[in-house]
């Protein structure tokens, strides 16, 4: 635990900064923890584009397994073979659970820095309090409320941007599923 407290503290004077640019001290928390949620959707991008870039190929030959033996399978099935549709089918389902969970991974991969994010939100913000009104129910949020809120506008507006940023756009333009519409649009 030392070496979170530690990397926490390093990058305290960073992560601060945004929060000091107003002076009203409410736009400065709502703008510097949008910052922190970009910083940690900025970050989390690059993960997953380091991660895709180290399994591209391992990812690309369960992609071309899993379709290989879909379409083995639909001729089986179009022959009337039920015994090998099954089986074939079956390693077509096996391919298919390797890239999705591998996918998952990666995905999972990329939401490491929000919980750096919101262990160095506590460290600072641990006791303010967000009311909520009367026709919400008037509930007491702490800050990870707000920021998941902004976390979540964050991811989103990174997919948006995602196919302009350089490096970011690796896997949209390199992703085989992708190639595989492109391909299908222009033979269209």
């Amino acid at each position: 635990m030392d070496v979170i407290n530690w990397f926490l503290n390093t990058i305290d004077p960073v992560l601060i900064s945004p929060y000091r640019w107003f002076e009203n001290p409410m736009l400065g928390w709502w703008v510097g923890t949008f910052v922190l949620a970009l910083w940690a959707s900025l970050l989390g991008e690059l993960t997953l584009a380091v991660a895709y870039r180290i399994n591209r190929k391992h990812i690309a030959k369960n992609l071309e397994q899993t379709q290989y033996y879909h379409q083995r399978s639909l001729n089986a099935k179009a022959a009337g073979d039920e015994s090998a549709y099954k089986g074939i089918n079956r390693l077509a389902n096996e391919a298919f659970g390797k890239s999705f969970f591998l996918f998952m991974a990666m995905g999972m991969a990329s939401l490491w820095p929000a919980f750096f994010a919101a262990a160095w939100l506590n460290r600072r913000f641990a006791d303010i309090v967000f009311t909520l009104p009367k026709w919400a129910g008037g509930l007491d949020l702490n800050f990870i409320a707000p920021f998941v809120v902004l976390y979540i506008f964050a991811r989103v507006l990174f997919s948006k941007l995602k196919p302009y940023l350089p490096f970011l756009n690796q896997f949209a333009r390199q992703h085989p599923k992708n190639n595989l519409q492109k391909d299908r649009a222009n033979h269209s």
